[in-house]
C-alpha cells in the first residue's frame, strides 16, 4: 500500500517531536539510550511523517494555550506525550526511512545502523504499547473538554491523535521491527 493510501490521520502519531530530534537524542544518551545519537541522514524521518508532525505539533502547542480547562487538558496530554514521542522519534520512525530502499532491492552495509533502533523498539514495545494507553485517556479526556467547551478545533485534533495511536502500533511499530528484520536477513545477520 502506498503512503498516499495510508490514512491521513494513522501518519500523525510521534508528530510533536519530529523537529526537535538532536535534542532529543541527546536527551536519550543521558537516560541511558546509547543508540539514540543524531541520526544518519540514511535514517532521516521520512519527509511526510516530519511535515505532519510539525502540523500536529502546532495544533497541540496552539490548545496548550487556550484559557482555562482546555489548555489545561492539552498540557496535562502534551506532559504525557512528550517522552513518549522522544523515544518513538528515536527509535521507532527513523526505520521508516528504509522502507522505500528495501522494498526497491537496495541493500547496503551502512544499513546495519538501524538494528541498535528496531531491537530497542522490539525490547521496549511493551512498554510503548502501555504508554498508549495513559496517552489515550489524556486524548480522550481533552476531546471530552473541548467539545464541553465547544473548541471543536482542538476536539478534532483529539481525534487524530487517537487515530494516530492506533497508526502506531497498527504500522508503524511492525512495520519498524520488520525494517530490522529484513536487513539482518539480506546482510546475512543472525536474526534474533
Amino acid at each position: 500500500m502506498g503512503l498516499s493510501k495510508i490514512p491521513r490521520r494513522a501518519i500523525v502519531g510521534a508528530t510533536i517531536v519530529a523537529f526537535t530530534g538532536a535534542a532529543h537524542a541527546a536527551r536519550g544518551q543521558q537516560h541511558g539510550h546509547p543508540e539514540a545519537t543524531v541520526p544518519h541522514t540514511l535514517f532521516a524521518i521520512p519527509e511526510p511523517i516530519q511535515a505532519e508532525h510539525r502540523e500536529i505539533h502546532a495544533e497541540l502547542v496552539a490548545a496548550t494555550k487556550v484559557p482555562g480547562a482546555v489548555g489545561e487538558a492539552a498540557q496535562a496530554l502534551a506532559k504525557v506525550l512528550d517522552p513518549h514521542f522522544q523515544r518513538e522519534e528515536q527509535i521507532a520512525l527513523p526505520p521508516l526511512a528504509l522502507l522505500g530502499p528495501l522494498a526497491r532491492g537496495d541493500i547496503s552495509p551502512e544499513m546495519r545502523g538501524i538494528l541498535p533502533m528496531t531491537d530497542s523498539l522490539r525490547a521496549e514495545l511493551p512498554r510503548m504499547l502501555e504508554e498508549h494507553k495513559v496517552i489515550h485517556a489524556a486524548t480522550a479526556h481533552l476531546e471530552q473538554v473541548a467539545r464541553r467547551h465547544g473548541n471543536e478545533a482542538v476536539a478534532h485534533l483529539a481525534e487524530k491523535l487517537t487515530l494516530h495511536a492506533r497508526g502506531e502500533e497498527e504500522v508503524y511499530y511492525p512495520a519498524a521491527i520488520l525494517v530490522g528484520e529484513l536487513v539482518r536477513r539480506r546482510l546475512g545477520d543472525p536474526v534474533h
